[in-house]
């Protein structure tokens, strides 16, 4: 028993190391059923000076259990299990019956994550064992039936495989350990050293996983086209023809007017000094005048533009009078 249970203990110092990769572990509620073989040690019994071994053999385990898994490793469940043995001696005699056990058992459990659906864990429990002694010596008559409740423990290690989101399966170990027991018999008290079984069982998991998260809503941002707010239409000299480039400006101006729905389109003609100023006057509107001819083309309303016409008074590049500048022979289109 000793070197038993120092292997369970240090199977549960090994679930306090951490964990090297990400979690595929369960997580949240869950209920499992469990099933397998036991193998009770044998113990001595004591009866009015007289004392035994109990031998048992090979029996059957079944149990269930439900707990909760935080995810990521660590999970706790409460499990009950039914342990039934058949007695096949106690001390050199032949003895007839069983010897069955009920143990309820909160369990504290870490799955190892590994990055991956199969995990092992290994954990520990307390718990109380309900103990039924129902046995027999034909040759003595004497006979034992009866029943002890005792303070239990036990050692888990163990192997899972996540079959699907919430189903699971498992295989282990549990060694479970009593506080010494007593039972009445046709002879007197039995005192009963402990009881000390090995147990391994497949199970059946299924966790009840959490919702999953809402979906993050993907925020789209509108792209924002940006028109310029101003344009340049440039002109020959003493002329108001609009040239090839002067038509390209004009119609892309047209153009994000009516896609950034311009209310108001300002035309305002300019003219070098060159020239009288009066005369200077009079072409810079001719200029805006062609200027809106080549916006009516494009589809913009007379009524959405205003013209000016500001002569020679407002260079875009300062000279002295009569000296002849292109940069200052335009209409300057914007959009409001």
């Amino acid at each position: 028993m000793t070197n038993t249970f120092k292997l369970a203990c240090l199977l549960g110092a090994a679930a306090l190391l951490p964990a090297v990769a990400q979690a595929q572990t369960p997580e949240g509620a869950y209920v499992a059923i469990q099933g397998g073989v036991n193998f009770n040690m044998n113990e001595k019994a004591s009866v009015a000076g007289a004392s035994g071994d109990v031998e048992t053999n090979v029996g059957y385990a079944a149990g269930a259990a439900a707990g909760y898994a935080f995810g990521g490793g660590p999970r706790v469940e409460l499990e009950t299990t039914w342990r039934s043995n058949s007695v096949d001696s106690v001390g050199a005699f032949g003895t007839n019956g069983d010897l069955n056990s009920v143990s309820v058992m909160a369990n504290a459990i870490y799955d190892i994550p590994l990055g991956m659906d199969f995990f092992p864990y290994v954990g520990a429990g307390v718990g109380m064992s309900w103990v039924m002694a129902d046995m027999r010596e034909p040759s003595t008559g004497t006979s034992v039936n009866d029943d002890d409740i005792a303070f239990a423990y036990q050692g888990i290690a163990g192997v899972g495989y996540n079959i699907t989101e919430n189903v699971g399966v498992t295989l282990d170990y549990r060694f479970l350990g009593t506080t010494p027991l007593n039972f009445s018999s046709s002879a007197g008290n039995v005192d009963y050293d402990a009881y000390y079984n090995h147990t391994i069982m497949a199970g059946l998991r299924y966790s009840f996983t959490k919702p999953p998260a809402p979906p993050v809503e993907e925020v789209v941002e509108e792209q924002v086209i940006e028109v310029p707010e101003s344009y340049l239409v440039f002109f020959d000299f003493d002329s108001t023809a609009i040239t090839p480039e002067a038509g390209g400006i004009i119609s892309t101006a047209a153009t994000n007017a009516k896609a950034t729905g311009s209310s108001m389109i300002e035309v305002t003609g300019h003219a070098d000094r060159s020239g009288s100023a009066e005369y200077n006057m009079g072409l810079s509107l001719r200029r805006a005048d062609a200027v809106l001819a080549e916006l009516e083309r494009n589809g913009i309303p007379r009524s959405d533009v205003a013209v000016y016409a500001k002569g020679e008074t407002d260079p875009l590049v300062p000279t002295p009078d009569g000296v002849r500048e292109p940069q200052n022979r335009r209409v300057v289109i914007v959009l409001k």
